[in-house]
């Protein structure tokens, strides 16, 4: 079978959720599959590793300046059609094949106001509701988004199927000895912080996350800082405006987006890592915690509670009192921290990128 991907969400230089997902069901892909012939589709020259793949794999670079997927993607499959298109991330070309497979990571732009803007916010919406109705087989990345497809978009819950993530190589539980040269770099000491990891955007919940903080630095002797990483999103400004003003007495910090090879570290040296996020369609930073041997304050909305399961603590991420209980209840409560440590090392093994690409392949494969 001759298939495209749309690979240029795998190539992005400083990867979020969605972008490291596409790259890593591309090279799981390439391990377990030397049958079919791929195609990758890319707007921008491609990063290296992807001519190391395996000689089933072909690359083409189509450059366009906007709505590259919607315009020239349409184009391409017009001329020169593959079997089936995989697109790793909503946007589903006017012009398509037959047989299609979408990715759908979430639909939070359908469900809250203010997650993003202008004529972003249609297309967004508009790409979602197109995949939806006119993809042959549609992926989540939780049972809490496939519900949302089904209840929002009125979708056949039989065309779609959910494929959990998992954690990349070198999320492990470390030492002082590894992870303090790193963190030396970020004027960071292991285990004296909590770590938020995730775009800087309005549903991370950043503002009553340092709240949270605040309260329970002021109502407890703590010495953990709060550390909040991550690229700047949609309506990032009035969000580390927060963090800035929080950030005076030297008990918050904000650290910009972390490169891939430090990521490992900064979260293996965590006292915890939080996610409150009023809606989230997987959250790959808690599992990359757990993994990590790291315990997780979660909210108990969304996805976030098929990530952790029994293994963290959950909050609802509409109160202050809820968050800051959590992160106090981990952070003096040393037996309770090597119980979810514990459950967290197990849990995780349940998620692996390989697991994802198995599924992902038997989608594509039962178009045939």
């Amino acid at each position: 079978m001759k298939i495209g991907i749309e690979a240029e969400r795998a190539n992005m230089p400083n990867p979020a959720g969605p972008e490291r997902y596409a790259a890593e069901i591309i090279r799981n892909l390439a391990k377990l599959d030397h049958t079919n012939e791929y195609i990758l589709y890319f707007r921008t020259k491609p990063q290296d590793w992807f001519y190391q793949l395996p000689k089933n794999f072909s690359i083409k670079v189509i450059p366009f300046p906007k709505f590259w997927t919607q315009i020239r993607i349409s184009w391409e499959m017009l001329i020169k059609p593959v079997e089936v298109l995989v697109i790793l991330a909503a946007t589903l070309p006017l012009i398509h094949p037959r047989k299609t497979v979408v990715t759908i990571h979430d639909i939070a732009y359908e469900l809250f106001d203010g997650i993003y803007t202008g004529y972003m916010k249609y297309f967004q919406k508009f790409s979602s509701r197109y995949a939806s109705r006119f993809a042959s087989r549609l992926i989540t990345v939780s049972e809490a988004t496939k519900k949302d497809l089904v209840r929002v978009y009125n979708t056949d819950p039989k065309k779609i199927t959910v494929t959990l993530l998992g954690s990349a190589e070198g999320f492990k539980p470390m030492s002082y000895e590894e992870c303090q040269p790193v963190l030396d770099k970020y004027n960071l000491v292991y285990q004296k912080y909590i770590l938020f990891l995730g775009t800087i955007q309005p549903r991370k919940n950043i503002p009553k996350l340092v709240e949270a903080f605040q309260k329970v630095r002021k109502e407890n002797r703590i010495e953990e800082k709060l550390i909040i990483a991550g690229g700047r999103g949609w309506l990032w400004e009035p969000i580390l405006k927060v963090v800035k003003t929080a950030s005076i007495d030297g008990s918050v910090k904000y650290l910009d987006y972390i490169p891939k090879e430090d990521l490992p570290y900064l979260i293996a040296g965590a006292k915890l890592l939080t996610l409150p996020a009023t809606y989230e369609g997987f959250g790959i930073p808690p599992l990359e915690a757990m993994a990590s041997g790291v315990p997780t304050v979660v909210s108990n909305i969304s996805s976030l509670p098929e990530v952790v399961g029994d293994a963290g603590v959950l909050v609802d991420p509409t109160s202050v009192n809820s968050i800051a209980g959590g992160l106090l209840k981990v952070i003096i409560d040393s037996d309770l921290r090597k119980q979810m440590i514990a459950k967290g090392l197990e849990r995780a093994k349940l998620f692996t990128w390989e697991n994802a690409a198995k599924q992902t392949l038997e989608v594509i494969e039962s178009l045939k």
